[in-house]
């Protein structure tokens, strides 16, 4: 479980988040949408760490993280899977190459076990005869599978996925969704998902957050969506006309 507990963040003075608070539960896919400016990825980041909050506290299992000391927080960023827009893979390294880096940099396993680790989540995420592949050789579906292996390599208990069907294609973006479903409750990680795609929301969310100007505007599940009267969540989710429809029939 993770917690975060009115953390505010700005740039140039400029306030980005606004005392958000929230609550990520342990085998369940956490959901946080919202227009780009948001806020949202601010609100990623800060929470693995990549910015620091000027306000509040952030807890992974009752662990403070916020202000802890770089040894405590390098002990936690190895509980930390990570899936980046776009997959973030090293182009100049092989599929298997990228799934290893993680093995490389936080463990001290054998150059078999790193292999057989790297096989293994290789085979999770169903690639085969790509490991001697280079990113460029491999389709973009492929890719965001590849850096889903990397992200669960270390067999993370969190797993952070920012935007991971950007650029994908509707069938490949529901086998991506359905895979980290899947992982999810294989591995009972913490997943937080940050996403423009509400086929993805409607898919496989079990609880959604929508931050709107920085702020947690609205808290609750897929099947209250359709329910709720929130003004600037409705603008959100039905701003196309099938939603539109979906929302007048329910």
């Amino acid at each position: 479980m993770i917690e975060v507990a009115n953390i505010s963040k700005s740039f140039n003075k400029q306030r980005v988040l606004h005392n958000v608070s929230a609550v990520f539960e342990e085998g369940k896919i956490s959901m946080v949408i919202g227009k780009s400016g948001s806020g949202k990825t601010v609100l990623l980041k800060s929470i693995i760490g990549l910015h620091t909050p000027e306000e509040g506290e952030i807890f992974f299992d009752n662990r403070e993280f916020t202000k802890a000391n770089i040894k405590f927080k390098r002990e936690i960023r190895k509980e930390i899977g990570m899936v980046f827009q776009g997959g973030a893979l090293f182009t100049s390294a092989t599929v298997e190459d990228n799934v290893r880096f993680p093995l490389d940099l936080f463990t001290n396993m054998s150059k078999a076990e790193k292999q057989k680790q790297v096989d293994s989540c290789l085979e999770r995420v169903n690639i085969e005869n790509a490991h001697k592949l280079f990113p460029a050789e491999i389709s973009g579906g492929m890719q965001k599978r590849v850096s889903i292996a990397r992200a669960i390599v270390l067999n993370p208990k969190y797993l952070f996925c920012d935007e991971p069907n950007s650029g994908l294609d509707t069938q490949t973006a529901i086998l991506i969704d359905r895979l980290i479903r899947d992982i999810t409750i294989e591995y009972n990680t913490t997943t937080i998902v940050n996403t423009h795609d509400m086929n993805s929301v409607m898919e496989i969310a079990d609880q959604i957050y929508f931050i709107h100007e920085g702020k947690k505007w609205w808290k609750g599940g897929r099947e209250d969506i359709f329910n709720t009267d929130n003004i600037e969540l409705n603008d959100f989710v039905f701003a196309s006309e099938l939603y539109k429809k979906i929302k007048d029939k329910s």
